[in-house]
């Protein structure tokens, strides 16, 4: 996953870790590849009238190309009717990840997606 993928990459990452692409950190040219490669993953989920809910960099696989793919659509929902999805019950959601909104109301959109995708970007960033 990408989570994996830049904690391995980190200066301080032990040399025992596996490194996917090499023992190179990722280039600028890299990371924002893998940027727009989830935002278009993104997008054809709004597209399709989906929420993801739960995008983090755990949540997007990397091949051994360095091409990532957004996974895990267990809290995915379909908003095709009202354009949002609002949590009902109680349950563990990704609370870091997470928009105002959806903190305080427990709704969820395309638009609280692209707020997840502004954290996975800061992980990105950061190697986090």
């Amino acid at each position: 996953d990408l989570k994996r993928y830049l904690r391995s990459h980190r200066p301080d990452a032990e040399a025992s870790l596996p490194r996917k692409g090499g023992n190179e950190p990722p280039t600028l040219q890299n990371i924002l590849q893998m940027a727009i490669e989830i935002a278009d993953g993104m997008a054809y989920l709004s597209a399709k009238k989906f929420v993801h809910r739960d995008l983090a960099a755990r949540n997007c696989m990397v091949a051994g190309d360095l091409t990532v793919k957004v996974g895990d659509f267990g809290m995915t929902r379909d908003i095709y009717e009202t354009d949002y999805y609002r949590k009902g019950t109680k349950g563990l959601l990704p609370v870091r990840w997470m928009s105002p909104e959806s903190l305080k109301d427990g709704v969820f959109s395309s638009s609280s997606d692209v707020w997840s995708y502004g954290v996975v970007l800061w992980e990105m960033a950061t190697l986090a």
